[in-house]
């Protein structure tokens, strides 16, 4: 198994990475979208969607063929299936940018509230930071940076998010013609902060990546 497995590996790591570039320009470039109300960058989030939903197959469909066509033991073993898992996370990330994507087409020309979509400019801002270090840290195998990470954002993505449902529902209450736009931003801080949470998991699957133990960060 070893030299031929070790060529495996590489080559199923470096499409997991490129999975990972592909989410982390997806969850960047629709953020972006939405902050800027730019539709044609959305709509290319959105029409890109396919190409993660496809490279998530395949890595998966050959992780299944590594694990029984090799039967790795160990630490082989370990890391077909912390990509195998991981993989997931990644692709249910790229969906929710997809969503926040289709939100900005959604809003456009709808009465905007200018101190609320300044928070999430911070929001999407940070939840993107938060995923590219993930990502960075799972590459490296890096536990003390996956933790670091993890921690470090934990609460910062949770103000956000309060700081925008807060005035939404407020605005709601007030005004009948905002409601449409604070519904979407609403949905847009609940998908920022799912993508935080894919990103937690990611450090979580560093942490077994590099020790073979299973933890719950945050």
């Amino acid at each position: 198994m070893g030299k031929v497995f070790d060529e495996e590996i590489v080559t199923l790591k470096a499409d997991f990475m490129k999975l990972g570039a592909l989410v982390g320009e997806a969850v960047a470039n629709a953020g972006q979208a939405f902050i800027d109300h730019d539709v044609h960058k959305a709509e290319t989030v959105i029409t890109n969607d396919h190409q993660i939903n496809h490279l998530q197959i395949y890595i998966e469909k050959r992780s299944f063929e590594m694990i029984a066509l090799y039967q790795p033991v160990t630490g082989n073993l370990r890391e077909v299936v912390g990509i195998l898992k991981a993989v997931t996370d990644l692709e249910r990330a790229g969906d929710h940018a997809r969503n926040i994507a289709r939100s900005t087409v959604s809003i456009k020309g709808q009465p905007r509230i200018a101190a609320v979509e300044a928070i999430i400019a911070s929001m999407a801002k940070d939840v993107s930071e938060q995923y590219d270090e993930s990502i960075s840290s799972y590459g490296q195998a890096d536990q003390e940076r996956a933790k670091q990470t993890a921690k470090r954002f934990d609460q910062i993505v949770e103000k956000h998010y309060n700081e925008i449902a807060a005035p939404s529902y407020q605005a709601m209450a007030k005004d009948p013609e905002i409601v449409n736009a604070a519904i979407l931003y609403l949905n847009v801080a609940k998908d920022l902060s799912r993508i935080s949470d894919y990103s937690t998991n990611i450090c979580e699957w560093t942490i077994y990546l590099a020790t073979g133990k299973i933890i719950e960060l945050n």
